[in-house]
């Protein structure tokens, strides 16, 4: 395997973190909100600066039979993500607050609003790069041929996650957030700090494993196709 791959799918992971510790923004200070937002766009950066080739060949792939769920993702995120850089500018308080640009209300319910969809959306790119994510780490830890007892153990492990990340949906508003409705539920981070990024995690995970399912049952779908 490429060091620089692993270089690649590290960073990858750390913007994925950064992303995750900016939801806590009651948590943090604005200026350490905005520098971890700012660390996590650059990182995001290079990422499509490492994947230019797959921007570069997207409407001839289109043509083809791509993976529809790996093109609406990818481009998916990047409309959230240009939205959040856009929003982020606008609200800044500290890292871009010597531009003549300003925003009110609106541009922070944008805001809030573009950064959990691009969580989100994360996830789901996550899951559906899970495959080639797994026979990564396999090879690392050089685990050997599948077995029963293993499947059964990740599988099981996988349905815990998901019924908690069901729960941690109802918990933490999400859904309100997704869709910009008014909430005043915020987390109380000197009761917890860990529950809401064990919450956050386990959403993340959830999103994952529905985007990876979703896509291995499309891929079993055109191939008893092909044989009818």
């Amino acid at each position: 395997m490429s060091p620089f791959f692993m270089i690649r799918l590290v960073l990858d992971f750390t913007a994925a973190g950064l992303l995750l510790a900016a939801l806590a923004y009651w948590w943090l200070d604005n200026t350490s909100h905005e520098m971890i937002g700012t660390g996590m766009f650059i990182l995001l950066l290079s990422h499509n600066v490492f994947n230019r080739r797959w921007w570069a060949r997207l409407p001839k792939v289109a043509r083809g039979k791509p993976s529809f769920l790996t093109i609406a993702s990818n481009i998916s995120i990047a409309l959230a993500m240009a939205v959040l850089l856009v929003t982020s500018v606008l609200i800044s308080r500290t890292v871009f607050a010597v531009l003549p640009v300003s925003g009110g209300p609106t541009a922070r319910e944008i805001h809030i609003l573009a950064a959990y969809w691009a969580f989100i959306l994360a996830a789901v790119h996550l899951g559906l790069h899970w495959s080639m994510i797994m026979t990564v780490i396999g090879g690392l830890l050089r685990v050997g041929a599948p077995n029963a007892i293993r499947t059964v153990s990740l599988r099981a492990a996988a349905g815990a996650i998901v019924a908690w990340g069901i729960h941690s949906l109802l918990v933490m508003g999400v859904a309100d957030r997704l869709v910009a409705r008014p909430s005043m539920d915020f987390w109380d981070f000197q009761e917890s700090t860990i529950g809401f990024f064990l919450h956050h995690l386990a959403i993340l995970g959830t999103c994952a494993c529905a985007a990876h399912y979703a896509a291995v049952w499309l891929r079993w779908g055109r191939a008893a196709l092909r044989l009818l």
